[in-house]
């Protein structure tokens, strides 16, 4: 496919992929600013086993990112609590230690998820951060003022926001809010193909 991209465009509450080839444009300068971010791991019962698993290795290496480039990180832990830290605080690597140690349980509520991005995105410290939602975003729609408010950040401030969807089937309005999308098939048959692979 000589240099070209595929690109999935969502339509309505369906999943129905659309592919759509567009050039690719390789710059040989990076234009984004290398600000703080803000990773958010879904921590509900849906995410547990080989799911728990992947989310803590990225949220382990955007972790490393942060450290080795000197930028500042901020984590969420979110179910139906919102649990913080900052990562560059005096007891950011205890508590990355101990949620890497912990289980996923409880139910999903990323609608206050965001609500806890907004509101740190609005501080005077993080106005440049970007934020990484790692979840299978199988949760309920998110209100109205939420989809407006990261709209927003999004135009006026250039906040970006990303996801690693470790699932297929999470819901295509929650998904549509995102500037890109990784997904991460953990699937069995995805699985038994990548070790196929190797």
């Amino acid at each position: 496919m000589e240099k070209q991209l595929l690109t999935y465009r969502l339509h309505g509450e369906a999943w129905r992929e659309k592919v759509t080839e567009r050039p690719v444009v390789h710059q040989d300068v990076d234009e984004q600013p290398r600000g703080p971010f803000i990773v958010c791991v879904d921590t509900s019962g849906s995410m547990g086993g080989f799911n728990e698993q992947c989310a803590k290795a990225f949220c382990l290496a955007l972790m490393r990112v942060a450290l080795a480039d000197n930028r500042r990180c901020y984590i969420m832990l979110f179910s139906t609590d919102v649990v913080r830290y900052e990562l560059s605080g005096p007891e950011g690597i205890e508590q990355a230690i101990r949620f890497l140690s912990q289980r996923f349980r409880g139910g999903t509520d990323i609608a206050s998820c965001f609500r806890a991005i907004i509101e740190r995105m609005q501080g005077g410290e993080w106005f440049d951060a970007d934020a990484v939602v790692i979840s299978d975003f199988i949760a309920q729609r998110l209100p109205d003022d939420v989809v407006s408010k990261v709209g927003e950040l999004q135009r006026l401030h250039q906040h970006r926001f990303h996801a690693v969807a470790m699932s297929a089937h999470g819901k295509p309005g929650i998904m549509r809010i995102f500037d890109h999308i990784w997904r991460f098939d953990t699937g069995m048959r995805s699985r038994l193909l990548r070790r196929w692979r190797r």
